[in-house]
């Protein structure tokens, strides 16, 4: 099983804690399991390529090999249909299998052990009213020894504390409820916290960032570095949309997540994962600041005729193939296409989001409007991709940009 982070009239029910939860709307425990189920965006994860939703077999390249996501349509053979509430529980709590198998913890399980019983047996009532799917995704690829189930005792050991959502004592309701969302739900730090040497979630370093599936999550704490100088209703409209005016435009994983789960959110639990988001502690980011990058600016010019040569091809490439949408000068019209040199996939000097954005493109629909840009995985070469992202890294971006072909080759791969 693997998930990640609509308008159904639900609130969520958060149990075992009075002091801030909310009362449930008049709703079904099936309409509510829905928006749960949108909440903690498990469609984007058990829903391949042109297959069917919830019929799982979503590839997933480890360190470790290829897992799988499973068929969690009501299917009896090879789905959960013949799952009972206790079994679904001990997978979402405790993350252990009907066959009392341990999961792989690619299925987050680390934070919807968070969630409450209620919350849990909706998403099941929801996913039991599906259409079951006849299908078994490929099995699993692990080396070993992580072909071994019974290690993962071992990382549980280590990494995995089983029990339900605690508030902090400081949070008020509308912070407590979206510390729900974000952690126990939307499991926001699977990809933007970096990971220990065993592969758990380090947590002195909550949310400061870190590279999953190919892609930057970037840092999202409350400092300069992160989210500190957004605004409320910027972070509402990224969250809701995918893309702020010279701020960020999100593709890749964080794209399914604004177009599978975000954007069908009720404004009241955005405006809460807002305010958690706001007492999450500072973290520093590797990432230069636009004001950094406009006190080297004129120190770039001088040096773009040094490198005029290296740059040229770049540049051919860029008038060619971006300057439609995004300006010779990269200023943009605004919306999903501004500034350049206000986005953090520009000014990241490792450059991982800007080619993988390159190879992939974007596709991805907010609360207002579809954004799509096309991949140039089959129209570029390797070679013209780096001298592609050398350009704008380094007119744009304000940092030394030297990407070769081989860079490149390594994320196409």
């Amino acid at each position: 099983m693997a998930c990640r982070l609509v308008g159904i009239a639900a609130l969520l029910l958060i149990t075992k804690a009075p002091a801030y939860a909310v009362e449930s709307a008049p709703a079904d425990q099936v309409a509510r399991g829905e928006y749960l189920t949108r909440a903690a965006n498990c469609i984007s994860c058990h829903t391949r390529d042109n297959g069917e939703p919830f019929a799982g077999g979503v590839a997933f390249e480890t360190s470790f090999g290829t897992l799988y996501s499973t068929n969690i349509t009501p299917d009896d053979e090879h789905g959960i249909g013949a799952w009972r509430d206790e079994d679904f529980l001990r997978a979402m709590h405790e993350g252990i299998g009907r066959e009392g198998e341990h999961l792989y913890p690619i299925f987050p399980y680390t934070d919807y052990t968070q969630m409450s019983r209620d919350d849990v047996l909706a998403i099941h009532a929801y996913l039991k009213t599906r259409e079951p799917i006849d299908y078994q995704p490929p099995a699993n690829e692990m080396t070993f020894p992580f072909n071994h189930r019974r290690l993962l005792w071992f990382w549980k050991m280590i990494n995995f504390d089983e029990g339900r959502f605690e508030t902090a004592p400081q949070w008020d309701e509308t912070v407590a409820r979206g510390a729900y969302l974000s952690e126990a739900l939307g499991h926001c730090g699977q990809c933007h916290t970096p990971r220990t040497w065993s592969q758990g979630l380090d947590n002195d370093h909550k949310f400061a960032g870190a590279t999953q599936r190919g892609w930057k999550a970037f840092n999202i704490t409350s400092g300069p570095d992160g989210i500190g100088n957004w605004s409320d209703d910027e972070l509402t409209q990224y969250l809701t949309t995918g893309h702020v005016p010279n701020k960020y435009a999100s593709a890749g994983p964080m794209a399914e997540v604004v177009t599978d789960s975000l954007r069908h959110l009720r404004d009241e639990d955005i405006a809460a994962m807002v305010a958690y988001l706001r007492q999450i502690p500072p973290q520093p980011s590797d990432v230069p600041t636009i004001a950094e990058v406009r006190d080297m600016q004129s120190q770039r010019r001088q040096d773009m005729t040094s490198r005029a040569e290296t740059m040229k091809q770049g540049e051919q490439l860029f008038m060619a193939n971006c300057a439609s949408c995004h300006y010779p000068d990269g200023s943009g019209p605004g919306g999903a296409y501004s500034n350049f040199e206000a986005h953090s996939v520009v000014r990241d000097p490792q450059g991982t989001n800007l080619i993988r954005v390159m190879l992939e493109g974007i596709d991805r629909q907010g609360r207002d409007m579809h954004v799509f840009m096309p991949a140039y995985r089959d129209l570029l070469s390797d070679e013209q991709i780096a001298a592609l992202a050398n350009y704008i890294g380094y007119h744009f971006g304000g940092h030394e940009a030297d990407f070769s072909a081989e860079d490149v080759a390594a994320q196409r791969n």
